[in-house]
C-alpha cells in the first residue's frame, strides 16, 4: 500500500506539518490544503486515493460538509480527524460513511492502522466483480452529477443513478454550493448551486425561483401569502418581488 496519494485537509499548520511528515516516512506522495473549498478544488484536478479530513474547519465549508459533496462525486476512502468526538458531531460526520474516525491527539500506530485498512478495503471493493451495466441509464460525462432525460432528471447518488421524474419534484432548496430536491417521499443531494440546477429544467416546465433559496413546481402550490407561499403543509419564502410574477404564473398554468 506505498506510493499511494493522500490528501490532508486540515488548518492547524503545526498538526498538518507533523501528518505530512509521518506519511512521507511511509512512503505515501502527501498534499495539504487548509479549507474545505481548496479540497474540493484539488479533488476535482487530481482525485487521491486517500483523504484525511478534519472535521472542525474554517471558512465556508467545514470538513464534514467538504466529504459529503466529495463523497457524492467521488468514491474515495475518507479518514475524519477531530478534537469533538461527542455524538452530534459523530452523527452528523457519518453521513460522509468515513472509513474511520481519529481523534486527536492520535498515536502513529492507530494512523497507519487506519489508513491501511481504508486503502485496502478501498483495493478489495475496486476488484470485485463490475455490477451487471445497466442500458437504460445514461452516461454522465466526467464532473456531472445531474442530467435531464425529457421529462425526468438522473441523480448521481454514490455509485448508482437515481431517477426522478419532473413531475414528482415539489419543491428545490439552495444548500450552499449544492441543493436539496424534494419529492412527496425522498430528498436528493445534487452538487450544484441552485442557479445552475434550475437551468437544468426545460423553460416550459412549471417550475419557478420563488426566492433566492427556493424554486417550487407551481403545479404543487395549494395557497399564496404575502411572503410565503404552501406546497401542503410546507411553507416556503416568497420574496417580495417575485410575488406578482408568481401569481400571473399560476394563472397562466
Amino acid at each position: 500500500m506505498r506510493n499511494m496519494h493522500i490528501l490532508i485537509v486540515e488548518d492547524e499548520p503545526i498538526i498538518a506539518a507533523d501528518l505530512q511528515d509521518r506519511l512521507e516516512q511511509l512512503d505515501y506522495t502527501v498534499t495539504g490544503v487548509d479549507t474545505g473549498e481548496a479540497a474540493l478544488e484539488h479533488v476535482q484536478q487530481s482525485p487521491p486515493d486517500l483523504i484525511l479530513m478534519d472535521v472542525q474547519l474554517a471558512g465556508t465549508l467545514d470538513g464534514v460538509d467538504a466529504a459529503m459533496l466529495i463523497r457524492a462525486e467521488y468514491d474515495i476512502p475518507l479518514i475524519f480527524l477531530t478534537s469533538n468526538s461527542n455524538d452530534a458531531t459523530f452523527r452528523r460526520a457519518r453521513l460522509a460513511e468515513p472509513s474511520a474516525f481519529l481523534s486527536k491527539p492520535f498515536r502513529g500506530r492507530d494512523l497507519t492502522f487506519a489508513i491501511e485498512l481504508a486503502l485496502r478495503s478501498a483495493a478489495l471493493v475496486a476488484s470485485g466483480p463490475a455490477p451487471a451495466a445497466e442500458p437504460t441509464l445514461p452516461e454522465f460525462p466526467r464532473g456531472e452529477t445531474a442530467m435531464l432525460f425529457q421529462d425526468r432528471l438522473f441523480i448521481k447518488v454514490k455509485e448508482r443513478l437515481a431517477r426522478i421524474m419532473l413531475k414528482d419534484i415539489i419543491w428545490v432548496e439552495a444548500d450552499d454550493y449544492y441543493c436539496r430536491v424534494y419529492t412527496r417521499n425522498q430528498k436528493y443531494l445534487v452538487t450544484k448551486t441552485l442557479k445552475r440546477f434550475a437551468k437544468l429544467l426545460p423553460t416550459e416546465a412549471p417550475f419557478f425561483r420563488c426566492h433566492r433559496s427556493y424554486l417550487v413546481n407551481l403545479q404543487k402550490v395549494t395557497s399564496i401569502g404575502e411572503l410565503y407561499l404552501f406546497v401542503g403543509d410546507q411553507q416556503l419564502p416568497v420574496s417580495r418581488s417575485k410575488r406578482s410574477e408568481l401569481i400571473a404564473r399560476i394563472n397562466n398554468l
